[in-house]
């Protein structure tokens, strides 16, 4: 038997079984409404931050999965602003909510699906701010960490927030490169240990794919500059050690880039 084949293309799943998964997707988008409405109703008697993780996670993956790329980024960042919190707060609600209307924009179609990705994403509430660091204003310079919820995101968060940076944190390399490309952050702080894919790796692709090239990026690391792979590095990404030269060496990479 002929394999069945089926591509998305503009969004639109084409192919022998298009017809099978274009229901199965108006369903997703139909099931994806209905629980944003529920969600939303919690909101005011306090709500479940985990069950609103679980829901932002498995909505991106099955977006992605389904062509929809913007709704997936939407996504992915109210998940990302999920994970800064503990519990709903009356200043957290209203940022909450609007990660639920640009979710539920793009599921009634008052998005258009094909929108500039870093236009729609970038007007979403920042992250909230780390322990410590005074509610300033936010300028409109975004700094991507890709690394793992650490301690030490939490002091490379820190240092940005405190300049008035907004920032995002993604945790997977792969999908570190689709943000980047889509959502166009002003600087990228790679961490060099990361699960799948080196920081050296990410950081290097970054800063020599057409697409990314003029994105500044920086690597995030505990090793010295003649350990590892960091001499592989191209000259336009500079390394931020931990440690007691942390502080020198990020104000040293903002400079390199011009965000100081």
């Amino acid at each position: 038997m002929a394999q069945q084949k089926q591509a998305v293309v503009g969004g639109v799943i084409t192919g022998a079984s298009a017809e099978m998964i274009e229901y199965m997707r108006q369903d997703f988008l139909d099931t994806t409404g209905a629980r944003l409405a529920e969600l939303d109703r919690t909101i005011v008697e306090g709500g479940d931050v985990e069950a609103m993780r679980y829901f932002a996670f498995e909505t991106k993956g099955q977006a992605r999965n389904f062509g929809m790329t913007l709704l997936s980024l939407i996504a992915a960042r109210m998940e990302d602003y999920l994970n800064a919190i503990d519990h709903i707060t009356d200043w957290a609600a209203p940022g909450i909510r609007a990660f639920f209307d640009a979710l539920q924009n793009v599921v009634n179609g008052g998005i258009d699906p094909d929108a500039d990705p870093s236009i729609v994403v970038r007007g979403l509430p920042a992250r909230p701010r780390v322990l410590g660091v005074d509610d300033n204003d936010t300028l409109d310079v975004e700094v991507m960490l890709v690394m793992d919820q650490t301690a030490a995101t939490g002091i490379v968060e820190r240092e940005m927030q405190a300049c008035g940076y907004r920032t995002t944190v993604v945790t997977s390399p792969f999908e570190a490169f689709e943000a980047a490309v889509l959502t166009r952050p002003d600087m990228v702080i790679v961490a060099a240990v990361l699960e799948g894919l080196t920081g050296v790796d990410l950081a290097t692709a970054l800063a020599t794919m057409p697409e990314t090239r003029n994105t500044p990026v920086a690597l995030l690391t505990s090793l010295e500059d003649n350990e590892g792979n960091l001499n592989l590095l191209p000259k336009s990404v500079p390394v931020i050690h931990k440690g007691e030269r942390f502080g020198d060496d990020l104000a040293r990479a903002m400079s390199h880039h011009f965000l100081l």
